[in-house]
């Protein structure tokens, strides 16, 4: 019998993850947030360090990719859930695997069928094959709307997909339609992946959450339909005006509550579990349909 080995991708940054299930066989699609303080890479992990990291060419002429899985024992894709279906208790669900840590858009927003313009995600990855779970959790964060904190529990800072596949088989990343390899995986059990959106990995002094609108020399400056445009009022700063989940805000097509997390005593740097994936469950096709 051949060696079994698992081929893991993991998912941090700005990014909607999305389950299509208006086809047969369901997929799931990555649809990255394109933002100027952002950068798509794949990081390589061994034994629990960074090995390599390799920043990927988006060649804007072809926006869908695959992922490419040869010998995957366990055709099609799933979630990881414990318990009742449904919404979790973000304060007491008791398993840290459970996919729906996720911040799922739809939790916060309500209906986001007719909200979201997501032709805006760029590029948008396709995979086929795959167990979704929570690799990482967050402490537990408040939640901000509109000015009025109250409590939240955890959100998902880091999702995986984990594919068991037989020893020696290719793994890669293709363009749809092209086919052009974009990035060819070497699967193996002391080896993970990162598909990460995330921004310079430097010290934070003010740039790194910034607007892109706030620096010194110009430059776009994003429209925040929660409140108008982005520039903060002297008198009443907007707590969340920094904040990385306010990039999300450039999906919407219509004004939103003005929406962001916050932990106690975050570090100096940007933080991950407010700069991690969210999921757009609800919409009904494809990213861009």
């Amino acid at each position: 019998m051949w060696p079994l080995t698992t081929f893991t991708l993991c998912f941090r940054g700005l990014m909607a993850i999305h389950r299509v299930e208006t086809v047969d066989p369901n997929f799931f699609e990555i649809g990255v947030v394109p933002d100027e303080l952002h950068f798509l890479r794949i990081n390589t992990i061994k034994n629990g360090v960074i090995a390599e990291i390799n920043f990927l060419e988006i060649n804007r002429d072809h926006r869908v990719w695959n992922l490419e899985v040869d010998n995957a024992i366990v055709p099609g894709v799933s979630t990881y859930t414990v318990g009742t279906p449904g919404d979790i208790d973000r304060i007491r669900h008791p398993d840290e695997r459970d996919f729906r840590w996720i911040t799922e858009l739809g939790e916060l927003f309500g209906d986001i069928q007719d909200k979201v313009d997501t032709k805006l995600l760029f590029p948008v990855l396709r995979i086929r094959e795959g167990l979704f779970s929570t690799r990482v959790k967050s402490d537990e964060l408040s939640i901000l709307i509109d000015g009025t904190s109250d409590e939240f529990g955890s959100i998902a800072t880091v999702v995986a997909c984990d594919i068991p596949i037989m020893a020696g088989s290719s793994v890669r990343m293709v363009e749809e339609g092209t086919g052009r390899p974009l990035f060819v995986f070497q699967p193996d059990e002391n080896t993970i992946y990162e598909f990460a959106n995330t921004p310079a990995e430097v010290p934070d002094h003010g740039g790194a959450h910034r607007d892109p609108g706030d620096d010194d020399h110009g430059g776009d400056h994003i429209h925040d339909h929660a409140g108008g445009d982005a520039t903060p009022d002297a008198a009443a700063p907007d707590p969340c005006q920094n904040e990385h989940f306010k990039r999300y805000y450039r999906l919407f097509t219509t004004p939103q509550p003005n929406i962001c997390f916050k932990k106690t005593n975050p570090p100096p740097a940007p933080d991950p579990a407010t700069c991690g994936a969210v999921g757009t469950g609800g919409l009904k096709g494809p990213y861009g349909d």
